[in-house]
């Protein structure tokens, strides 16, 4: 059994342990361990194995959520080796079903994503944040949809096509969906189901790795657009994958109505930059100052020497890793421009050192 930890010397830090929201979620974890006052946390009922290296995690959340609309993504807190890591992901169910589910696909050198399909197990809880996001179909949906998906970028984008299932939708929609090869296909069984019953869903796989007879293979091009579209312009499009995907689509679609949900893995922000020699960090909460060599973003280059400040999404999203910066220069490393000297807030996951500085840390 638990106990509550009495560990304060001074007066002063006594009182503070008071705080009646701490002993109610103390008391409620001792009932459930799904009970709080103040944590979104859900119980996993569920866990499928999607593809090789791919699960669906399904939850059951506490009376906290406040729900969800098709598209959005929610912030998933897990404890590693004693330290409490956050990343966003995708929802991949629809916000009528009974419980909800994330669909994590491995990552190569993903901390969370990693962790989540080797450790996560049926019983155990997971904290959970609010949901939230754009990437949503507006309340006059379009007669005619095509959604551009690669890899795990399909999460979203099955969650979407599952309330067009619902609101019995009568358009027309096209899914292109970019992966490796047949058996990476995520989510295929559901996405398939959908197709079947409603008559509404065209879906294609493109494979770029591993060909299959009587599909097509390769990237985006104009041609695969031509080829599964007919009037490309009447489209509305809905784009979710890797970076060059999301770059490559965009520049094929100019005059199209494209909404977009650039998915990133954590480092992919940075830029190739090699530099000589180091830059001053003054944390001033801290009051410690540390050497960083500015070649990556500032939250990898200060998680290298075990400072770990909140951080969320780490691709510029969820602006969890917001701080004050009071002095120097940073490059914003979603857009490459460089910062003045002056004060101003910063996301550090997606800023990269350029002079000495100092921040509220």
């Amino acid at each position: 059994m638990k106990t509550f930890p009495f560990i304060y010397n001074e007066p002063r830090e006594f009182l503070k342990s008071l705080q009646p929201k701490e002993w109610a979620d103390f008391l409620l974890g001792e009932i459930n361990p799904r009970f709080s006052t103040t944590a979104i946390k859900a119980k996993v009922v569920a866990v499928r194995e999607e593809t090789a290296d791919t699960k669906t995690i399904v939850l059951k959340p506490n009376w906290l959520w406040k729900g969800f609309r098709s598209g959005q993504h929610v912030p998933v807190t897990v404890e590693i080796a004693g330290r409490r890591v956050t990343r966003f992901y995708s929802l991949s169910s629809h916000p009528k079903d009974k419980h909800l589910s994330i669909t994590v696909k491995r990552q190569k050198g993903g901390l969370v994503s990693n962790f989540i399909n080797q450790n996560i197990k049926k019983g155990d809880l997971l904290e959970l944040g609010e949901a939230s996001g754009e990437f949503v179909l507006p309340k006059m949906i379009p007669s005619k949809l095509l959604f551009l998906a690669g890899g795990s970028g399909i999460t979203p984008i099955h969650s979407i096509l599952k309330q067009l299932q619902s609101s019995k939708y009568d358009g027309k929609a096209t899914l292109l969906y970019f992966v490796r090869s047949y058996e990476d296909v995520i989510l295929r069984s559901s996405l398939e189901e959908i197709a079947k019953t409603t008559g509404w869903l065209n879906i294609r796989y493109i494979f770029s790795d591993v060909p299959k007879e009587g599909y097509d293979s390769g990237f985006l091009t104009k041609e695969i657009l031509k080829k599964y579209t007919d009037d490309l312009k009447s489209y509305s499009v809905y784009v979710c994958g890797p970076a060059p995907m999301q770059t490559k689509a965009l520049s094929l679609l100019e005059g199209n109505e494209v909404k977009s949900e650039l998915f990133l893995l954590p480092g992919q922000t940075s830029l190739k930059v090699k530099k000589s020699g180091t830059v001053d960090v003054f944390l001033s909460l801290s009051h410690k100052t540390i050497q960083v060599k500015g070649e990556r973003s500032l939250l990898e280059e200060l998680e290298d020497q075990g400072i770990y400040p909140q951080s969320g999404c780490r691709m510029g999203i969820c602006h969890t890793c917001v701080c004050k910066k009071a002095v120097g220069s940073v490059t914003d490393l979603s857009n490459g421009e460089v910062s003045e000297l002056g004060e101003e807030n910063i996301q550090i996951c997606v800023s990269r050192a350029e002079s000495n500085l100092e921040l509220e840390l």
